[in-house]
């Protein structure tokens, strides 16, 4: 079993863990993070999982909410979101990206689902955005698993909608033509287009165009796509959206409910280098001190080292390098002391040393000439020393010989 977090990251997977290097993967992603829920106890809180080295794992107690890991009668662990819950990532993914996750289980017609592309907001991803039956999710590709059938949601602006969330829902729903619960749902996005999978069959996909639009009504000011296209999986054109409410600058991808319940496992994201960088630097601490220095010293260099593995155009997307580079400073600060303590005992005994010379000698020929006697007197001292040596040696050697023959020698006459 995998578990892999980052950063980034890191950050920013991240999390008590250290960001490392992430997995690869096709299409020129990294597996940022990936989490089947063997590893923890039935009952265990979300925030107690991995996943929360990545996501924002929230729910309100209102209703009982909760998010934590249960058990199937089988012994499969898997999470499950119940009531008010929501999931996603606080670092919006900059650059493609493919997200996956098995749906066991989502109830509420259109209050649980998953969303991609969804802007930053301050309000909660699981309260209602207006429509009759409350769906949730302000904004995104709101996407609805049934027992039987898919719903996408693109959401669009309307300043003139009766709601606080000038939304309009658009729904459409694809027949899943047998295929129920559990199942695979998969998007892949590479920042022009969309595409939904179930079970690896291509459902539909949405196709963006005219990033930048600003809708200064709207709860969330992120920046957005002016139009989006639906199209089946066949190509044909479903229906066009004019001011889609899909984020163009990144994307916010989870999954929430509403007085609802939803349960899934085996969640995977991949995605570039850049979200991986990211990731990692927000995993370096904000303020490096004498505690944290190990810590903070192993995360400034991860996410350095993923960082200066990007080009020059990835560099630039990532946003929190002074976080970065500030920390790098700090570390930089503290270190001086740790090395002048290691290097005191070898600095001290030759200060003393030329203290006790000038002490006692006057004049720059008498340290000369101290200076240059010394070596000749260990080179002598060895000398004949090493002849020594050599000479009992060799006498130990001829008295051992010399004891040997006479004992031979006693022996010898005693058997005559």
């Amino acid at each position: 079993m995998k578990k892999i977090v980052s950063a980034i990251l890191i950050a920013v997977f991240f999390t008590a863990s250290l960001v490392t290097a992430p997995e690869a993967a096709d299409g020129g992603q990294d597996v940022i993070f990936t989490e089947d829920f063997e590893s923890y106890e039935s009952g265990a809180d979300v925030n107690s999982t991995s996943m929360s080295s990545v996501f924002v794992c929230d729910y309100n107690s209102i209703g009982n909410g909760s998010i934590s890991v249960c058990e199937t009668p089988a012994g499969n662990l898997y999470l499950r979101s119940h009531v008010f819950t929501q999931i996603f990532t606080g670092t919006p993914i900059i650059g493609s990206y493919e997200f996956s996750l098995d749906v066991s289980e989502a109830q509420g017609s259109v209050q649980s689902g998953v969303f991609v592309r969804a802007p930053k907001t301050e309000a909660a991803y699981y309260e209602g955005d207006g429509h009759p039956d409350t769906s949730t999710c302000l904004s995104g590709v709101y996407i609805n698993p049934h027992k039987s059938s898919i719903g996408v949601n693109v959401k669009t602006y309307d300043a003139n909608a009766d709601s606080t969330s000038n939304m309009q829902n658009n729904i459409t729903t694809f027949d899943l033509n047998g295929v129920q619960f559990p199942y695979t749902l998969t998007v892949k996005d590479d920042t022009e287009k969309i595409e939904i999978y179930c079970n690896g069959e291509l459902l539909c996909y949405v196709v963006m165009s005219e990033p930048g639009k600003v809708y200064e009504k709207h709860q969330a000011s992120d920046p957005c796509f002016g139009k989006a296209v639906l199209y089946g999986k066949n190509g044909a054109e479903i229906a066009s959206y004019t001011d889609p409410l899909l984020q163009s600058d990144g994307s916010v991808i989870g999954w929430s409910t509403r007085v609802a319940t939803m349960d899934v496992d085996n969640v995977v994201l991949k995605a570039e280098k850049t979200y991986a960088a990211l990731l990692a630097i927000n995993t370096v601490p904000a303020k490096v001190t004498k505690k944290n220095l190990k810590e903070a010293t192993e995360r400034v260099k991860a996410a350095r080292e993923l960082y200066e593995a990007l080009t020059d155009e990835q560099k630039a997307l990532v946003t929190n390098v002074d976080r970065l580079t500030k920390a790098e400073a700090e570390v930089k600060a503290l270190m001086p002391e740790t090395t002048e303590k290691k290097e005191e005992p070898t600095e001290a005994p030759t200060e003393s040393v030329t203290e006790a010379k000038t002490d006692s000698q006057t004049g720059e020929a008498a340290r000369e000439t101290d200076q240059t006697e010394a070596p000749e007197e260990e080179i002598e001292v060895k000398i004949v020393d090493d002849s020594l040596t050599i000479w009992i040696l060799a006498a130990v050697m001829i008295a051992v010989a010399l004891a040997t023959a006479g004992f031979v020698i006693v022996k010898l006459r005693k058997r005559a």
